[in-house]
């Protein structure tokens, strides 16, 4: 708990961080912190069903879940945008959107979350939820060297905090893969 309460204060100050203000507001913060929670009860729920469902199955269970929910907003929600652009888009558009929706099926949506049912079984969703959690932070500092942002005192404390966070997740005792799941990791 000491290492989840770390992380969202790191990642309050960080982006209270006045070099940060025209980029940063208190309403995004809130969704990422909303966000954060939602990816936290699936992390532990995957770490629950992960032990009792064979992975293909569970994995084939969320694709066809979540491609079912995606299509049904899509006709629902974007039915009348999407039409219009596939009316209007030439032969190379609709070629590069074939091209990224086959990587984010198969990459994103496939291999990724197959990869992490067992990753996650031998780390813990703590451990993988601080993981997950810092895509935040290397977003800023790749930020920092590749488009030159500029960080304060607000930012480099509140980083650290969240590095802190991620040595406090990571050298924390391991969960027992075998364990019954109400034991598995406080």
């Amino acid at each position: 708990w000491s290492a989840i309460g770390l992380a969202l204060g790191g990642v309050f100050v960080f982006t209270q961080d006045p070099n940060q203000m025209d980029c940063a507001s208190l309403t995004g913060d809130l969704l990422c912190a909303l966000a954060a929670i939602f990816y936290a009860t699936y992390d532990l729920r995957l770490f629950k069903w992960g032990k009792l469902v064979p992975t293909d199955e569970l994995i084939t269970t969320k694709m066809v879940t979540q491609s079912l929910l995606s299509f049904g907003m899509l006709a629902v929600l974007g039915r009348d945008e999407t039409l219009d652009f596939i009316s209007q888009a030439s032969y190379h558009d609709l070629e590069l959107v074939g091209v990224v929706a086959l990587w984010s099926g198969l990459a994103v949506n496939c291999l990724a979350p197959y990869l992490q049912v067992s990753g996650q079984q031998a780390v813990g969703p703590a451990r993988a939820q601080i993981l997950y959690a810092s895509q935040p932070l290397w977003a800023a500092v790749m930020s920092f060297f590749l488009l030159g942002e500029q960080f304060g005192t607000q930012g480099y404390i509140g980083g650290s905090a969240f590095l802190g966070a991620m040595f406090l997740a990571a050298t924390a005792e391991m969960p027992d893969p075998n364990c019954p799941e109400e034991a598995c990791e406080v």
